[in-house]
């Protein structure tokens, strides 16, 4: 027996978790707490980083702690214990806003805004260049007190300058809510489609919602805590990490480093970045819960890159530079991802085509008011959030100087991006499945395949905001890919204001919580020293684009075409063979950063996963997923505990123990 087991997020009901108000509450005090520890305390001692993946250790510390509190909660004061819905509500709402801090978005975006008069010289000629057309309503003072200050630090003795930067935060928020908004009445219209027709896994929902089981009950503790697989994980990642902290205090001792190195194989000249190996708990204990079919193509489409790059560069064959990129510094890997993002654009189609009934079925019931009443009131006030958001955000972008074509090509094109990632990462597990910066938000259609000659200087230097490091986020993406798992773990058909509430207070408190403590760490620690997020690639990629405009690029439209028909072909053998089990996804990221750092963890899990369907079917399967939760609550509770000993007895040279 070897069929792939169903999804089991909520087996009754009557067990769907419930938002409260003192969860709503206790979540708004988390983000601000977490945010705080991880911007002074991680990132001034120099940790490291938080937000490596789209569900990072901001999340998952916090989220544990209150684990272990409420279970000695309910030791000692049971009538004050959490409930499991009030758990889990702290945990999504710290979700919405974990990429956020440090170099998930706070440091760029910070540094984006502070960089044009800082960094502008004679030499690149900015001033002259660019300077006319910024939006500097949305840029802080470029007085020396604000800006010379943000990344030197403050003199002794003089206050941070709040004033200056209110309300380009409040601008900037503003914003970056209406993509919020956008996407979280995108999931609801699209939820039933996930998770009733395509039956989407939701792996980083179900870990959760596993570990919470049990909390309402009479007994102490989650029901997973009373297996011993589960301890077993625990103390196989928890052991080594507490040896790690004793050879803090001798460090003659060698390090325990099988969770933490990256071992690099240089197997060819022609193959520059290597074969990476990487064991990381994280990843295995949340792709365990993956179907395989995903996990199998993610690894089988790296490994055919490796030989794509090789046999281009042994070639000598390179797609050349058209001056239009600013993150594809290298001619071979363009070709990857424009194969790549050919592919992206596919799945995005395919995903609305698979969902066309549900969405006219949607429409249908929002306009004639059909069906059951709370699912017609839902869909109307969704579809009138989409439009009433998108609207805001289009104006906004034309405000940064974009023609009102570009700007809605702009936020529909970054739009398309999310919404198919937020999918796929329900659909897999995989929290470090990150697009192309370069097709993020439209820049590669914008400059390589249209190209900026039929633009105003205006509307380009719009779109080079708008495409950078200060709007929304980066590759590690806000509040989508949360709220995606948010609408599967609560009920908006029970809970509509409680479960909307849970993202519109979060996203306004992490943001000016993040802001706040970047912002106070630069000024008194100085930026350039503390923050190390700099935006110089961008501005001075924006003075190449308007002194040199480009246009459209037939190779690099043949290999979007390529990449887009081989997904096509790729979903026709999945649909006429049962026996091909290869997925688009795979090719969609055969190149990005996490699926070639981790594809040795998905294939290591690939492999157990098989072995026990195979052998012991789904009884099996299930069997061994307390063995990789307890992988996970082991790392998170060692990194957790690493850095509280830093603070105590090594503030100054602080040990980097969780990275890529």
């Amino acid at each position: 027996m070897s069929s792939e087991p169903k999804s089991e997020i909520h087996t009754n009901p009557e067990e769907t978790p419930v938002v409260t108000c003192r969860a709503l509450l206790l979540g708004a005090v988390t983000i601000a707490g977490m945010f705080y520890f991880v911007v002074h305390v991680a990132q001034g001692l120099g940790v490291g980083s938080y937000v490596h993946s789209q569900f990072p250790m901001t999340v998952l510390m916090p989220f544990v702690v209150w684990l272990f509190v409420n279970v000695g909660l309910k030791w000692i004061f049971p009538s004050v214990a959490l409930k499991r819905g009030e758990l889990l509500t702290i945990l999504v709402m710290v979700w919405v806003v974990g990429t956020l801090p440090q170099l998930g978005y706070m440091n760029y975006f910070t540094n984006a805004l502070a960089s044009p008069t800082y960094f502008s010289t004679s030499e690149n000629q900015w001033a002259g260049i660019f300077f006319d057309y910024m939006p500097w309503h949305l840029f802080p003072a470029t007085t020396s007190t604000v800006i010379d200050t943000f990344f030197h630090g403050l003199p002794e003795g003089m206050e941070l300058p709040w004033s200056a930067w209110a309300g380009v935060l409040a601008q900037w928020l503003s914003v970056s809510l209406g993509i919020v908004i956008f996407g979280y009445c995108l999931m609801i219209l699209f939820q039933r489609q996930w998770v009733e027709h395509e039956k989407l896994t939701y792996p980083l929902a179900q870990m959760p919602m596993d570990l919470t089981r049990g909390m309402d009950g009479p007994r102490r503790m989650p029901d997973i805590f009373r297996r011993r697989l589960f301890w077993i994980g625990f103390l196989a990642v928890f052991l080594p990490i507490l040896y790690n902290i004793g050879t803090y205090f001798s460090p003659g001792l060698p390090r325990f480093g099988l969770y933490w190195e990256h071992y690099n194989v240089q197997f060819s000249p022609y193959y520059w970045r290597g074969i990476w190996f990487r064991v990381m708990p994280l990843v295995l204990a949340v792709v365990y819960l993956c179907p395989l079919d995903i996990l199998g193509s993610l690894v089988v489409f790296y490994w055919l890159s490796v030989p794509k790059e090789w046999a281009l560069r042994r070639l000598g064959y390179t797609l050349g530079s058209s001056g239009t990129s600013t993150y594809m510094v290298d001619g071979v890997w363009d070709i990857l991802y424009l194969e790549s993002y050919g592919a992206f654009v596919f799945i995005a189609a395919w995903s609305v085509w698979l969902a066309r009934r549900h969405l006219r079925e949607v429409w249908s019931q929002a306009r004639d008011g059909i069906g059951e009443r709370r699912r017609v009131v839902v869909y109307r006030w969704a579809l009138v959030g989409m439009v009433l958001s998108a609207l805001y955000v289009i104006i906004w972008l034309v405000g940064l100087g974009m023609n009102p074509l570009l700007a809605i090509f702009g936020f529909f094109s970054m739009a398309m991006v999310l919404l198919v990632t937020a999918k796929l990462i329900a659909a897999t597990g995989f929290a470090y499945l990150f697009p192309n910066w370069t097709f993020l938000r439209g820049g590669t259609f914008v400059t390589d395949f249209v190209g900026t000659s039929y633009l105003s200087n205006q509307s380009v230097v719009g779109f080079k905001i708008f495409s950078g490091e200060a709007f929304f986020g980066n590759i590690r993406i806000p509040a989508w890919p949360a709220m995606a798992h948010h609408l599967r773990i609560f009920s908006i058909w029970r809970q509509p204001g409680y479960v909307t509430w849970a993202v519109l207070i979060a996203f306004p408190v992490g943001f000016l919580a993040a802001a706040g403590a970047t912002l106070q760490l630069a000024y008194e620690e100085g930026a350039s020293v503390a923050v190390r997020a700099y935006a110089v690639g961008a501005y001075n990629h924006l003075a190449l684009l308007l002194q040199n405009p480009t246009g459209p690029d037939p190779v690099r439209w043949g290999l979007w075409i390529l990449g887009f028909g081989e997904a096509a072909g790729i979903v026709l053998l999945r649909a006429r063979f049962h026996w091909f089990s290869l997925h688009p996804l795979g090719l969609a990221f055969q190149y990005t950063f996490g699926t070639w750092l981790y594809w040795f963890s998905l294939f290591l899990v690939w492999c157990i996963k098989l072995l026990l369907l195979h052998f012991g079917g789904v009884r099996a399967y299930q069997a061994g997923k307390p063995f990789f939760y307890g992988l996970a609550i082991g790392y998170v509770l060692g990194v957790g505990l690493s850095g509280l000993v830093d603070l105590a007895w090594f503030p100054a040279d602080a040990h980097h123990i969780h990275g890529w």
